[in-house]
């Protein structure tokens, strides 16, 4: 396995969680065994949930397999859900079983999971169509399946808050343009509209808790604003012609046939003309027809959109609205067929090229390895470096990953200093660098389950210890066994003042009580949604079963 992008950043997660639960421990709230133990609440601000089912498999498989079949489980389930959303929406199950087929193996989701490793967008990939689906009944269709849309909401909360950022500007799009265009919005829409607010907090609330007690006004550290990594029409069409999972501006053969001949199976459906065409404008905006360098310069749009960062990020909406799109034209050619036999044969042809398609898009993936030439990670025993691109693993050297920086990622949600002064202190920081009043030392930490210890002997002249360990609003100091309070240092770290020359210091984080209740109400809440389910199961079979008896 050859690592890139985001791949050391979530493997470095997953291995504090995995090492957390060896421990006993369920919540992972700060980095103290990875991350260079520099109490980084990276798991605070950006939702761990569905690591922890990877997490767990390490403790049967070795920790590539593990990757592999979490990988594998997270393709099961879009299948599953795509299938579900699309029968839900058209009831026909051929379209809905090629909208499942189509929308997995989009190259644009596989290039996030398999190939750059974006976790967290490769996860909300997974939920989109429950989410417009949800959409789709609370603004159109029946009001009475609201729960849908706050199902979706709370799975891409768990998933990646930047998607739910995303969805949530093009959802107000999609009500505004329904109220200019239909000039209503009926009392039980909004309704339902609330309800589905009310239910995806209780449902998320805990995700959401940190960042109003943690993060809000505290000034840490946020990815830029901008619009990067920007594509041309012809960028786009280019690779998604070759159908290649290797680069972010492919959405691929099927979808780009769709966008061009799409037209043709929708015409006389306003709904599947609505879907197209909102296929076509995510595409399109995921391209310089768009003028983002432009939006660059405006303040006001950089504040409000500029949180999308790269807007090849739609491909995903594309692939989703195109997928459909395709979904309706193949299964139209397909039910043409009125000889069961040639019907049968256009279903064994779409799946044998659907899996040719499948292998040939992850080529890449095996390329890298084979041109990376045995070029295995060593452990790095020198100064911290960034991981090497492209280095393999394997289940002899995979714990070298933790004793690199990680590739991106390594310093996010850090504190945000003057930009003289962000590289030195970053450096500081996760080279775990000591400062006794201006005196530099280098100590080595003893680490636990969200809790770093330092042992520092001063002199009696230097009264404050400033610690590598980032300090939040939630952050629990004790020295020698006793908690005491703190103050946050100029580098937005752990600083103690004490006159003792020997100083057992330990750094936790111990979240609100508020976070613990959510946690409860979330349980509480998915356990009664189950029940009233299961309920409303048993009822419809009991009627489907008088309705036999007469």
């Amino acid at each position: 396995m050859a690592l890139t992008s985001d791949s050391s950043f979530h493997f470095s997660r997953v291995e504090e969680i995995y090492r957390n639960l060896s421990e006993h421990h369920l919540f992972t709230f700060i980095a103290s065994h990875t991350f260079n133990h520099t109490g980084v609440g990276n798991f605070l601000f950006y939702p761990a949930v569905f690591l922890y089912p990877w997490a767990f498999l390490k403790f049967w498989f070795t920790p590539i397999n593990a990757f592999v079949i979490w990988y594998g489980l997270f393709i099961f389930t879009t299948m599953v859900i795509g299938y579900y959303s699309m029968l839900d929406f058209s009831k026909n199950k051929t379209r809905s079983f090629v909208f499942a087929i189509i929308y997995t193996i989009a190259p644009y989701h596989l290039h996030l999971g398999i190939y750059n490793y974006v976790l967290g967008e490769f996860i909300a990939y997974t939920f989109l169509p429950l989410v417009f689906l949800g959409a789709y009944h609370v603004f159109w269709k029946d009001v009475k399946k609201w729960p849908l849309l706050a199902i979706g909401i709370s799975l891409l909360l768990y998933s990646h808050l930047l998607s739910v950022y995303l969805v949530s500007g093009t959802l107000i799009c999609l009500l505004l343009g329904k109220i200019i265009i239909q000039k209503s919005f009926k009392l039980e829409r909004i309704i339902a509209l609330g309800k589905s607010a009310i239910l995806a907090v209780l449902l998320s609330a805990f995700i959401l808790v940190p960042f109003m007690t943690d993060f809000i006004g505290q000034k840490i550290a946020a990815p830029q604003k901008g619009f990067g990594f920007l594509m041309t029409m012809q960028q786009l069409i280019d690779p998604s012609i070759s159908n290649t999972i290797s680069i972010n501006r492919s959405v691929g053969i099927v979808v780009l046939l769709a966008a061009i001949f799409g037209w043709y199976f929708v015409k006389k459906n306003p709904v599947e003309i609505s879907i197209y065409c909102i296929g076509i404008v995510f595409l399109l905006l995921a391209t310089t027809i768009v003028p983002w360098g432009l939006f660059e310069h405006n303040k006001f749009i950089l504040n409000m959109i500029g949180e999308i960062q790269f807007p090849y990020r739609f491909n995903a909406y594309s692939s989703l609205f195109l997928s459909a799109t395709a979904s309706l034209g193949i299964s139209q050619l397909i039910e043409r067929f009125s000889v069961d036999y040639l019907k049968k044969s256009a279903w064994v042809a779409f799946v044998l090229v659907s899996i040719i398609g499948y292998y040939g898009s992850i080529q890449p993936v095996f390329d890298r390895i084979t041109a990376a030439n045995h070029n295995f990670l060593t452990e790095n025993k020198g100064n911290l470096t960034s991981l090497p691109i492209n280095a393999l693993i394997n289940k002899n050297n995979y714990n070298n990953i933790f004793s690199y920086l990680v590739l991106y990622g390594e310093t996010d949600y850090y504190y945000e200093y003057s930009a003289k002064d962000t590289l030195a202190y970053n450096q500081s920081i996760y080279n775990n660098q000591v400062f006794l009043g201006k005196k530099v030392i280098k100590l080595v930490p003893k680490v636990g389950t969200n809790a770093i210890t330092y042992q520092v002997h001063k002199n009696k002249l230097e009264n404050s210890i400033n610690l590598p360990v980032i300090a939040y609003n939630h952050t629990q100091v004790k020295v020698n066994g006793k908690q005491v309070n703190y103050t946050r240092s100029f580098r937005g770290t752990v600083q103690v003042k004490t006159k003792l020359q020997n100083n057992r210091i330990t750094v936790s984080y111990q979240p609100s009580k508020l976070f613990y209740i959510a946690v409860i109400v979330c349980w509480l809440t998915w356990a009664g949604l189950a029940v009233i389910w299961a309920l409303k199961q048993s009822t419809g079979m009991k009627l489907a079963g008088l309705k036999m008896k007469k």
